[in-house]
């Protein structure tokens, strides 16, 4: 991390209602008058599997100015991580979770949760 660089942590827990998990949601920020370039905040979302055995996740964002969520991740979540380093400071993003079984077919969406950065 380079000097003059503070981290804001805030963490969210979500209900999965077709899951009955947990989905603990982790937005890490990092802030730093010295990035040049580079975006400085990335959201990683963590979870507790779903109680069924499903062979991935998907992950959906939309903006504060946005009425429709667009998945985010390029492929199948198959772990119980992702990070969206495509975020920008001082906006809103709601994000939701769906597991995803064999067949690909989505379960329901997660409690909307909502992030926003620094």
């Amino acid at each position: 991390m380079k000097l003059g660089s503070l981290r804001k942590i805030a963490v969210i827990a979500v209900l999965l209602l077709s899951a009955q998990s947990l989905l603990a949601i982790n937005a890490q920020p990092a802030l730093s008058g010295l990035q040049t370039g580079a975006k400085p905040h990335t959201v990683t979302l963590t979870w507790k599997a779903s109680p069924s055995h499903v062979p991935g996740y998907n992950v959906y964002r939309k903006s504060k100015s946005e009425t429709d969520y667009r998945k985010i991740n390029p492929s199948l979540v198959q772990g119980l991580k992702y990070i969206d380093s495509s975020v920008e400071s001082g906006a809103t993003y709601h994000y939701v979770v769906r597991a995803v079984d064999a067949e690909g077919h989505e379960r329901a969406n997660s409690h909307e949760f909502t992030i926003v950065i620094p």
